[in-house]
């Protein structure tokens, strides 16, 4: 039940009908009345809560790279959220409710560095998982000592192992030692750069997937 403090013609407070009536900083609104939907379950908005989940539920494994990852594109919200932004919206593939995260097209950072051109998986044991990539530098000292930030996700375990800023773009390659990863484990990995001083990121590039094989 709304209530009138300036009598007939003046401002009402709370609900008549379809209309509410309320103050704000001393000037009398009123809006249309709008029922509190509480739990919408409309197809859209299941679809994209579906998504929601899938993508949170794999980037939180990765959290720690991702806030050196988006630290520059985070602009009004946290690398985390700007992550989930950029990959929810590119990085899932299938249809309502059979979605799946298509891996090659994950981002974990983003930036205008140079970014490294076609890195591989190269030795792929469950000993040792590494990224072999070009050095692709210019004359300047400062990109042959960009710091090389890797990641590697095991999908059967699922579980990640990273390199942060251990190796150089003059190193042409970053590896992990996985301790409980087995034969037979299926690994995807992706590599980004920093500059030395974090002050510039390149986007990440996938460096695609390998299953385990016997050191």
């Amino acid at each position: 039940m709304g209530t009138i403090s300036k009598g007939i013609l003046g401002g009402f407070s709370g609900k008549v009908g379809t209309v509410v009536g309320a103050s704000i900083f001393g000037i009398d609104v009123m809006r249309s009345y709008q029922a509190n939907v509480g739990n919408p379950r409309t197809v859209g908005q299941v679809s994209q809560r579906t998504k929601f989940s899938l993508i949170v539920q794999f980037l939180r494994l990765l959290l720690p790279i991702i806030k050196i990852g988006y630290a520059l594109k985070a602009i009004g919200q946290s690398a985390f959220n700007a992550c989930v932004s950029y990959n929810i919206k590119n990085s899932i593939t299938g249809t309502y409710p059979d979605y799946s995260i298509d891996f090659s097209k994950i981002m974990i950072s983003q930036g205008s560095l140079l970014k490294v051109p076609a890195p591989s998986i190269d030795e792929n044991n469950a000993s040792s998982v590494s990224i072999a990539f070009s050095q692709h530098c210019s004359s300047t000292d400062t990109e042959y000592n960009d710091l090389a930030y890797a990641l590697f996700y095991n999908v059967t375990k699922g579980s990640v192992m990273t390199s942060m800023g251990i190796r150089k773009r003059s190193d042409s390659n970053v590896y992990v030692a996985p301790e409980m990863w087995a034969v037979g484990d299926e690994v995807h990995a992706w590599i980004f750069f920093t500059s030395p001083d974090g002050s510039k990121v390149s986007d990440s590039v996938y460096a695609g997937s390998a299953t385990l094989n016997t050191p």
